[in-house]
């Protein structure tokens, strides 16, 4: 990991470039791929300013402090580094979770190869037209696909929730109410 800082009307001393070395071993710590740290100080009369930017592969991180002593905003911009970093975290370990969208529209459309047998008997049932509709439409919550039903004027609608990334259906009970099905994947 490359670490470089710079002071502007301000001098970097050795205390300053140790907690500078001390708060990266820290942010390392938390997030081992980084390549690059800036850390920028500066002083303006009273005041001290701290930039942090981190930098890793496909990701780059930003915090900036302001406070009336040069350590406590190096503290604080590394703190929100850190912060950010968990939160970065977190997002990656919930996409892990959750299905593809690309899974999801091939559980729903079965491969064209197989075919679809069907045998009628034409004296006494009506005559069944096999058509397949395909849809991939953006996730919507249930109060959206609530919104965009009663907007369509159709009995019911197929929609991929959002918070649980299946294909769920609504359909129209009555003036005003709705029914909600959410099918269960063995």
């Amino acid at each position: 990991m490359k670490v470089t800082y710079s002071g502007h009307n301000l001098k970097i001393t050795d205390d300053l470039h140790a907690h500078i070395l001390k708060r990266a071993d820290k942010i390392e710590a938390r997030f081992g791929g980084m390549h690059e740290l800036n850390v920028v100080l500066k002083a303006e009369k009273h005041r001290f300013d701290a930039e942090m930017i981190v930098t890793a592969p496909r990701v780059s991180f930003y915090a900036k402090s302001h406070t009336d002593e040069v350590v406590s905003a190096l503290d604080s911009a590394a703190d929100k580094i850190v912060s950010q970093i968990r939160r970065y975290r977190d997002r990656v370990k919930d996409r892990r979770n959750v299905a593809p969208h690309r899974e999801v529209v091939a559980q729903l459309n079965p491969n064209r190869d197989e075919e679809i047998s069907v045998e009628i008997d034409a004296t006494d049932t009506p005559t069944i037209v096999a058509t397949q509709e395909k849809f991939a439409s953006k996730p919507l919550t249930v109060a959206e696909a609530a919104t965009e039903l009663q907007a369509s004027n159709a009995a019911f609608l197929l929609f991929l929730n959002a918070e649980t990334r299946q294909v769920n259906l609504l359909y129209e009970m009555g003036k005003g109410t709705y029914g909600w099905v959410e099918p269960l994947f063995a």
